[in-house]
């Protein structure tokens, strides 16, 4: 074997260790979050005498959101952004809501603008989360026992909970 070939023969070994190392490094990175992958589809359920919308969009560059509306007959209540992304080993979500004008809703002055929540318990198609920014839900939490039944519970400011049942959108 030439010098040359022996030199071709350690680079491509190199490149392919290196190669190896940083596929097992990027799928190890995305683990938590590929653990969501249920949560994707499109869904749809009575709410607060209307109709609630979450379409979850599936998990990729390291965050999976999803795009909630409220409707009430031929009125938009409100429209709601979700982003989960991983933070130090666990996952934060955080979530604003918008009214019928795109203009972030305004509850209080004493309220953030965008609701944050940290991870407090994930299960098999189980996601809850604890509110940790001032006005957030106490716990927002979703589960997906069957494949067409998909539950959201809220655990508000005020102590309410409500629980919403989702079935695929038609």
């Amino acid at each position: 074997m030439t010098p040359y070939q022996s030199m071709n023969k350690i680079l491509t070994t190199i490149t392919l260790l290196c190669f190896s190392f940083a596929a097992s490094e990027e799928a190890s990175s995305r683990t938590l979050l590929d653990q969501l992958n249920w949560l994707t589809g499109q869904r749809q359920g009575s709410h607060d005498g209307g109709v609630l919308e979450p379409t979850w969009l599936p998990p990729r560059s390291g965050t999976i959101a999803a795009l909630v509306r409220s409707t009430k007959a031929s009125d938009t209540r409100s429209v709601e952004i979700i982003h989960v992304k991983e933070v130090n080993d666990s996952l934060e979500l955080s979530l604003q809501i918008f009214n019928n004008s795109l203009e972030p809703e305004n509850i209080s002055a004493t309220h953030s603008r965008i609701h944050t929540f940290e991870l407090s318990e994930v299960g098999n198609r189980f996601l809850a989360f604890k509110g940790i920014s001032d006005g957030s839900h106490r716990i927002l939490s979703y589960e997906r026992p069957e494949e067409n039944v998909f539950f959201m519970r809220i655990a508000t400011n005020d102590g309410e909970k409500i629980e919403i049942r989702l079935a695929p959108a038609e």
